[in-house]
């Protein structure tokens, strides 16, 4: 078993221990300390960053209470250890402020938190139920309220627990350490947390979406949280020079833009239509129908290929010009999958269908296919 330090006192960031062993695997050493302040990769939670004797641990895992350190380079004999302290501090902030959502919405809804995962990239909490755009607004605002009130932390393994209400997402074998939120929340957990409520900073819920039968929230803490509204705020500022228009009107504008765009691309396509319909006085009726075409949505695509069809005795071609090739979509009165696996045979292909219609994407120059189909 490996003595965590990290357990006594998650502030520090230095510490000496004795190497227990040092196995030699692929890539490098699994080295087992007599103790250690390395949280591992455990409850959700990525592990700690840091050095061993200066040599980086690039992975830390725990089983059956041993942690092994995963480094590029053997160690032996006593050592010492450094913790990345702002990817530790990070780590407890938003680890903390998953407490309290969680503990928010099991008291105000009765939800239980089923899943928990903190990464560089991303943090997310998922519960039992669902929540409303008006709920998670509500659980947000009272979070915050909790980290203003300051309320302590404490984290601490109880002699019984068995008289201690806590939460738990799953079954605990030996010790349970149990990490209590003054008036919001007690949870049994093994990771790292801030002394109290107010270092967390802020939290603010960036994203929800609906998870098997419930919910999953996507958040950020402290400095995490300040990181996101800064970029918030200056793609706000650069949206709204844009706009010419306050900040607090981008949506409205956005909006009426996305309207005014909507519209025009509507009678870009009816334009678009009266042009088919000219051509389609011209069409003459032959056997094969091959026509390229510089700028027609699918839409409008289908509909051109519906008056060619209806002037073919035997097959159609019908090309848009894309990003690389082309967008096609092609008929045959007999069988157009035999048409398809011919240009499949030469070029690359995305797409298939039935017997009389395949469409799909073709990368290769109009010369290139009209020497196959012609």
């Amino acid at each position: 078993m490996t003595i965590k330090l990290y357990d006594t006192d998650p502030y520090k960031t230095e510490f000496d221990a004795k190497v227990c062993s040092c196995t030699p695997i692929e890539g490098g050493y699994d080295v087992i300390l007599d103790q250690t302040l390395f949280f591992p990769e455990e409850g959700g939670q990525t592990c700690d960053q840091g050095t061993i004797n200066d040599i980086e641990v690039y992975d830390v895992q725990i089983t059956d209470d041993i942690i092994h350190h995963y480094t590029k380079e053997a160690l032996e004999g006593s050592v010492h250890g450094y913790i990345d302290w702002a990817h530790r501090y990070s780590n407890m902030q938003n680890h903390s402020g998953e407490h309290v959502i969680s503990g928010i919405v099991n008291k105000l809804f009765g939800f239980n938190n089923s899943g928990f995962h903190l990464s560089e990239t991303e943090i997310t909490t998922d519960y039992d139920g669902f929540l409303t755009k008006e709920q998670i607004q509500m659980v947000e605002e009272r979070a915050n309220q909790i980290i203003l009130e300051n309320h302590p932390i404490f984290c601490e393994y109880p002699e019984n627990v068995s008289d201690i209400a806590y939460r738990s997402k799953k079954e605990i074998d030996g010790a349970i350490r149990i990490v209590t939120i003054e008036d919001v929340d007690v949870c049994a957990c093994c990771a790292p947390h801030v002394k109290s409520t107010a270092e967390i900073g802020m939290i603010k819920i960036v994203k929800s979406m609906k998870f098997k039968k419930g919910v999953r929230l996507f958040f950020v803490c402290g400095y995490k949280a300040y990181q996101d509204y800064v970029l918030k705020h200056e793609q706000s500022i650069a949206i709204s020079n844009q706009l010419s228009s306050p900040v607090e009107e981008i949506s409205n504008n956005v909006e009426r833009i996305l309207q005014e765009s909507y519209h025009l691309k509507q009678k870009i396509v009816a334009l678009k239509k009266e042009s088919i319909d000219q051509k389609a006085k011209n069409i003459e009726t032959k056997d094969i129908q091959i026509v390229f075409e510089e700028d027609l949505d699918k839409a409008t695509q289908q509909y051109y290929f519906n008056i060619l069809n209806e002037h073919a005795n035997k097959h159609v071609y019908l090309f848009v010009q894309i990003e690389d090739g082309y967008r096609f979509m092609i008929g045959s009165k007999e069988d157009a999958n035999l048409l398809l696996n011919q240009l499949r045979n030469h070029f690359t292909i995305r797409g298939g269908g039935k017997n009389h219609f395949v469409q799909g994407t073709i990368l290769a120059a109009k010369e290139e296919i009209l020497n196959i189909i012609s």
